[in-house]
């Protein structure tokens, strides 16, 4: 459970970089490059939900049947880091990515995807970071913490787990 919980951290953490779904499929890119603030945060928030609902999915599907007590394996987190939390949290950025924010606020959005990518990158380097410590690879938790500051309040919250549980991260 532990583990579910940790994933689920670091995938709010990527979906404050690249929180999205399919809703940009439909969205015409001259629309997108026009967004507000307001709308910016709106559409990134909405991607950092959906793609926090996968990972909670995903992690319950892996590691539901855990106690909550019991820690899976390095090999089990590892698994699940590849197959299923970094490909979640890579799709995540790019969809954010393709989001184009104020003019005024590019260069800090900018910031917050390039630490979602380091801590991407952390995770693949060592995807039992999501088994250790907060679960969360320090690049991930600085660009959640830096969401959360540009008023990203999807992306920047603590994952819940959907039965109302306690949070995903410590």
């Amino acid at each position: 459970m532990r583990i579910v919980l940790a994933v689920a951290a670091f995938l709010l953490l990527s979906a404050l970089g690249g929180c999205g779904g399919d809703e940009n499929k439909t969205t015409p890119a001259a629309v997108l490059q026009g967004l507000g603030r307001a709308d910016f945060v709106d559409r990134a928030d909405q991607i950092c939900v959906q793609g926090r609902q996968r990972l909670i999915l995903a992690g319950n599907r892996a590691f539901g049947n855990l106690a909550p007590e019991e820690k899976p394996s390095d090999a089990a987190v590892t698994a699940f880091a590849k197959s299923h939390a970094i490909p979640i949290l890579t799709r995540q950025y790019q969809q954010l990515r393709e989001l184009q924010p104020p003019a005024h606020d590019r260069k800090r959005i900018e910031g917050i995807l390039d630490l979602a990518d380091q801590g991407i990158e952390q995770l693949r380097s060592d995807p039992t970071l999501l088994n250790r410590g907060s679960g969360v690879p320090p690049a991930l938790q600085r660009a959640r913490e830096q969401a959360f500051l540009y008023g990203l309040g999807a992306c920047g919250q603590p994952i819940q787990r959907p039965a109302g549980g306690a949070s995903l991260q410590p």
